[in-house]
């Protein structure tokens, strides 16, 4: 073969064989790929979550209530969480300052910055549930905020 056609056929892409050979080890090795992370990893959680033995679903409540003294009518823009269960004990014991009596619902209680968690009634007596905490997000403003007072 003379040079010109060696520097030629050099620049050429050879045709492929085995495509399908090819093809179904592709699709061999994404299904087992595939099916691994179905495998491992549970479908209701992210990656993430799926290896933190310490995320626990969330139980309690959600709603979106207008801001304090807004007008009747006035829109809802703040998302408004209630947490019960051990998501609120775990609150309830990360709050870094000290229990008060709350005088507006007769229970524990630990406040700051737009959140409240609630233990124990303000005899001592267990209440139900046993700890509970609230807070709000202000969705205009993105800051933190307690939809209700008294």
């Amino acid at each position: 073969m003379s040079e010109k056609k060696k520097t030629a056929a050099a620049g050429r892409l050879e045709p492929v064989t085995n495509v399908g050979r090819q093809c179904a080890l592709y699709l061999g090795l994404v299904a087992l790929l595939a099916g691994g992370v179905a495998f491992v990893a549970p479908l209701d959680r992210t990656p993430a979550e799926a290896m933190d033995d310490t995320v626990m679903p969330l139980i309690g409540d959600f709603i979106m209530l207008p801001p304090l003294g807004a007008e009747e009518g006035a829109k809802a823009t703040i998302a408004t969480f209630y947490v019960t269960g051990d998501a609120a004990r775990e609150m309830w014991d990360a709050f870094p300052m000290q229990p008060v009596e709350d005088e507006c619902v007769g229970r524990w209680s630990k406040y700051g910055n737009g959140m409240v968690c609630y233990g124990d009634n303000g005899d001592g007596s267990p209440a139900e549930p046993p700890y509970e905490c609230t807070f709000g997000i202000e969705l205009t403003t993105q800051v933190l905020t307690l939809a209700q007072d008294c």
